[in-house]
């Protein structure tokens, strides 16, 4: 399993875990990856946020990332929408 920092986006670190899969495909036997992320604080290796696991397998861990930065970015987005606020590492509700 492989563990990547996919980004940061304001204010949290963006984690992916991508672990690669064989599959039976038409053409034989293919590679194929199945990925899991977390969300964190910016300022603190310890505090997460949530982890997360895509249902989803992909044919190659380049879109694995570029979807997991998507999903991660678009709960971001809606998390702070929604009220959330990060000060000093910590996420509070208003």
């Amino acid at each position: 399993m492989k563990h990547q920092i996919v980004g940061r986006y304001r204010g949290f670190v963006i984690e992916a875990r991508i672990e690669p899969r064989t599959a039976r495909s038409s053409d034989g036997i293919a590679l194929r990856y199945r990925v899991s992320w977390s969300l964190r604080t910016g300022t603190s290796k310890q505090k997460i946020i949530g982890d997360f696991a895509d249902p989803v397998i992909y044919d190659s861990d380049r879109i694995a990332l570029t979807c997991v930065d998507r999903e991660a970015r678009a709960l971001i987005d809606a998390m702070l929408a929604n009220g959330f606020e990060l000060t000093s590492g910590r996420m509070l509700q208003l």
